[in-house]
């Protein structure tokens, strides 16, 4: 069975280590679009041996519209190459104590649209280097936002339709999901209120005048006492998810 991932890059050395420790027993590739990082990413994704590298331009006036398209179709480079694909963002951990042996299961059940439960995961503090976020952060809080479907059958789904940030989509072919989910995404941003704080700082620079006009990233113009205000009322909320 042949499991491929695909999703962005911009200006994540802090996540990528977690992403490929969560990961490499389940991506046989990696298809990452970077989008012009300035930090360590590049060497990090470079080095990698399971990692094809290519470039994400924004276009049109909107970063999200952009990566919207990309998302709509650049999975399909790998039809009638690789049984699954994962279409995720690099801080979406999608988890199953077997996730490969669960998508393995799903083959033979003829089922080609997975759509997991997600969650948005909290702590107080980022984690130390070396660890496994499904390990180390188990408290969030339920959240449906995160319920997208990104587990899917290339040969099977012809079109996925994902909206403006993959919260909703539309997928088109021949569409067999399970009667309950099994898989988990773990979003993994409120990492401590200095983390999120930080990387929204660092999202809100490229969204473009479409973005702010349709309130797309909205979340990433928040003041440093809405950051602060938003992590405490997850981290109140939160329970223990694994």
């Amino acid at each position: 069975m042949i499991v491929h991932i695909y999703c962005i890059c911009w200006n994540e050395e802090k996540m990528l280590p977690f992403f490929f420790r969560h990961y490499d027993d389940i991506a046989d590739q990696y298809f990452v679009f970077d989008n012009g990082s300035t930090d360590q990413s590049l060497a990090m994704l470079k080095s990698h041996p399971k990692v094809t590298l290519e470039h994400f331009d924004i276009q049109d006036n909107s970063l999200i519209r952009s990566a919207q398209h990309l998302f709509n179709h650049f999975w399909k480079a790998s039809r009638d190459k690789a049984d699954w694909i994962i279409v995720c963002d690099i801080d979406e951990h999608l988890y199953h104590p077997d996730l490969r042996q669960y998508l393995q299961q799903c083959t033979s059940q003829g089922i080609t649209l997975v759509v997991p439960q997600g969650y948005q995961m909290v702590s107080d503090s980022f984690p130390e280097d070396g660890e496994t976020l499904c390990r180390s952060v188990r408290t969030g809080v339920r959240s449906t936002l995160f319920d997208k479907p990104q587990i899917l059958n290339p040969s099977a789904i012809q079109e996925m339709n994902f909206g403006p940030g993959r919260h909703q989509a539309a997928p088109f072919g021949e569409l067999v999901r399970p009667h309950s989910s099994e898989v988990l995404l773990l979003h993994y941003k409120y990492l401590g209120i200095e983390y999120l704080s930080s990387r929204y700082s660092t999202l809100k620079q490229g969204l473009r005048e479409d973005d702010t006009a349709n309130r797309w990233g909205f979340h990433y113009l928040w003041d440093e006492a809405e950051k602060r205000r938003q992590f405490e009322v997850l981290k109140n909320q939160s329970v223990i998810v694994l």
